[in-house]
């Protein structure tokens, strides 16, 4: 029997405020993919959360090989703040889990660089020819959809983890959510500090401490009138 091994690459939480970016990288069996496909695999932000929850176990039970690597907000500060932008820092993050993955032929990738064929040529330069780096890579290519799954499931364990530690639910984590940009406000309000889970190079972030500063200042200004 044919066994034709490829490899898929998929992110999540690369914009939100709050926690960390998650890679996945699988390994499957070509043909394996299809009964998935059959059940509604698809770009994991397209369905439902049990849905997801449950096809991710199903996904790992056909992987020969997988790789998580989890990038927690303080490291993306620190390599923002060594002028290392975001889409370096994902795709040396690409780069090195396709060399420590194993047995497959081809991979694909979702790309992170609005221009897709200069990712892909970092890619294939740095491992490489196999490797199609596409924009909606996730819903094109199975393989890339059920890569996107399990970073996804992980990352919303990592913000479950995140609720239970510090005793409120904040939401996504993403800047357009408004428990998330209350906690940040409570948070320093409190502590005159960003939870160790924000991303401080982030503008959401700034953006609460210059108005915890300008408060502070309307406050002091209204008292000496």
């Amino acid at each position: 029997m044919n066994q034709m091994y490829i490899a898929g690459i998929d992110e999540a939480g690369r914009g939100p405020v709050l926690g960390p970016l998650v890679i996945a990288g699988v390994v499957i069996n070509e043909k394996d993919l299809n009964p998935l496909v059959e059940e509604g695999l698809t770009d994991s932000k397209l369905m439902p959360k049990v849905r997801r929850e449950s096809m991710y176990a199903e996904i790992l039970n056909l992987t020969v090989d997988y790789r998580i690597v989890i990038i927690d907000a303080y490291e993306i500060d620190e390599m923002r703040n060594n002028a290392t932008n975001l889409n370096r820092i994902e795709i040396n993050a690409i780069i090195k889990m396709l060399g420590a993955l194993t047995k497959w032929k081809k991979a694909f990738v979702d790309a992170c660089d609005r221009n897709a064929d200069r990712m892909q040529l970092i890619l294939r330069n740095n491992v490489q020819e196999n490797i199609v780096a596409e924009h909606f890579a996730d819903v094109k290519y199975p393989i890339v959809s059920a890569a996107s799954v399990i970073a996804k499931v992980i990352r919303d364990q990592e913000i479950e983890k995140a609720h239970e530690k510090f005793g409120v639910d904040f939401g996504s984590g993403y800047s357009h959510d408004a428990k998330t940009n209350q906690f940040l406000v409570d948070y320093y309000s409190k502590h005159g500090e960003l939870p160790v889970i924000a991303r401080k190079s982030w503008e959401t972030s700034k953006r609460v401490i210059r108005l915890h500063e300008q408060s502070k200042m309307d406050e002091f200004f209204s008292n000496a009138e």
